[in-house]
Formats: C-alpha cells, structure tokens, sequence
C-alpha cells in the first residue's frame, strides 16, 4: 500500500527538521523571529514568498491568502507585523495565472469565495477589458491602496513614513518580477 501524503510529509520533515534548529556546530535553537519585511502574500503553492526573495527563516513575516487581498484577518496579521515585530517593508505579492482573480474575473463573486474575491471582482467590473494577469497587477495596486488607508498600524506608519509599501507581481512562468506601483487613494476594499 503507498504511502500517504502525510506520511510522505511527515518523512521530508525528518530529513530536513533537524537542519532547522540547528546549525553545523550542533543545536543553537530556533531561528530568530526579527523579520524586517512582511509579505502578504496569494496561497498559491508555486509561489513561496521566501523562496522568491531567498530568504532563511525567520527573515520574513509571511501572511498568504488566496487572491493577496486585505481582508480583515490579514490585515491584521500585517497590524501585528507592524506594530510588535516593528517590519520596516510590507510587500503585496501577487502572480501571474492567479486562479482568484480567474474566478473574480469569470464573476464568482459570491458563496465561499465572497470574502476574498470581492474586491478582485470590483476591479473586474471597473475594468472589463483588462486581462488576468493585468487584473492580478490591478488587485495588487487596489490592495497597496487598502493598506496605505488602513486606520490601524500598517496605515499610520506608513503615512508617518516609518514602513515602506511596495508591490510586485511573480511571473510564475518565467520567476521574473515586475514592480507594481500603487496608488494612495484606496479603490475597492
């Protein structure tokens, strides 16, 4: 009988696992959680933000949800980032063949995917002729702007000029990325 995948999970931890808390001169704890950048980030599987930017442990505070947009419970992870890890950058990561925005744009705005979609199917209605991927740096942009205008954390401190808003979209064809510029003025939240 194969194996399952949890098994076959649990497995891959057991050859890398001790390599994560230890370094070569034997056990020296935990990597330190002081990132400097938080990534919000879409769910998708081929798109590992520390992998994309090479980064080790602990250097990087990771929220993902499908669709990379500022609902609530993600914006408040980046509260967190922000205002008890004290991140200096908060980057929105979004993709090209992003299946979120597929969905927004063929107008699965409602049920389970309501949430997370609503703002992407805004920007789909505003923008009729716009393509996935130009939709995707569209959303990107659009979610920049929900976290400039945030009235928490992430939105004082990057109009008091203490965290740095930056956005990009990973070609998950080529590994290139294209800077996406925001806007201040919030579109869609």
């Amino acid at each position: 009988m194969p194996e399952s995948l949890w098994e076959n999970l649990v497995a891959a931890h057991k050859r890398v696992g001790a390599e994560l808390g230890h370094g070569a001169g034997g056990p020296v704890g935990p990597p330190k959680h002081e990132p400097k950048a938080a990534i919000l980030a879409c769910s998708d599987a081929r798109v590992p933000p520390s992998v994309i930017f090479d980064q080790d442990a602990g250097n990087l505070f990771v929220v993902r949800i499908a669709g990379n947009t500022a609902v609530p419970s993600a914006v408040a992870s980046l509260d967190y980032a922000v205002d008890v890890l004290g991140v200096d950058l908060i980057v929105v990561l979004g993709h090209t063949g992003c299946g979120a925005v597929t969905a927004a744009a063929g107008g699965t705005c409602g049920g389970h995917l309501g949430p997370i979609v609503a703002p992407i199917c805004e920007i789909a209605r505003a923008c009729p002729d716009a393509g996935i991927d130009q939709l995707a740096a569209l959303n990107v942009a659009n979610t920049i702007a929900v976290l400039a205008a945030h009235e928490g954390p992430v939105g004082g401190a990057v109009a008091d000029g203490l965290v740095e808003l930056r956005g990009a979209i990973h070609d998950v064809t080529t590994g290139r990325l294209t800077v996406v510029n925001g806007t201040t003025q919030p579109a869609f939240s």
